[in-house]
């Protein structure tokens, strides 16, 4: 396993699912990265498209409101490397599903990448269970993690374990 960035010194980008509130354990996981989100401890980079996404009326309010409060990707034209680049990941997670059917993941992971994040924190079962295969298209840099994982690095950093 590649060694992880110090998640207090890098960007951090996230899918919408990342903040997620479902009522069990893993919404005191949610509050605390929304925590050290809010109090400038982590630095956090949406993509365009999830800025886009976490816009929509059906969005939970608590999403939506984390999310507008992130710097994000203005989306720009895309140049012919960055094209390439999402059909590389777009290839990976389709796997056997219907073309397309991933291509806004793909463009969240390259987005993630283009800005220098080094963690993409997700609870997409797709794009974890392809994680290892992404990595010989994204940057070294870039670390997919769940938020279980991605506040398990950070605490073994704080402790002075990493």
């Amino acid at each position: 396993m590649k060694q992880p960035l110090d998640p207090r010194i890098c960007n951090i980008s996230c899918d919408a699912n990342a903040v997620d509130r479902d009522g069990t354990a893993r919404t005191a996981l949610v509050d605390r990265f929304v925590g050290l989100c809010d109090d400038g401890t982590l630095k956090v980079v949406m993509a365009g498209g999830v800025r886009d996404e976490t816009s929509h009326p059906r969005t939970p309010a608590v999403v939506r409101d984390f999310m507008s409060d992130q710097i994000f990707n203005l989306r720009p034209s895309l140049n012919s490397g960055q094209q390439a680049t999402r059909a590389k990941i777009a290839r990976v997670l389709q796997g056997n599903a219907a073309t397309g059917k991933h291509s806004a993941d793909a463009s969240h992971l390259s987005e993630a990448a283009e800005t220098g994040c080094g963690y993409f924190i997700t609870e997409d079962k797709r794009t974890l269970d392809k994680r290892y295969e992404l990595e010989a298209v994204l940057p070294p840099t870039l670390t997919i993690v769940t938020l279980a994982e991605f506040l398990s690095i950070l605490d073994d950093f704080e402790a002075g374990n990493a």
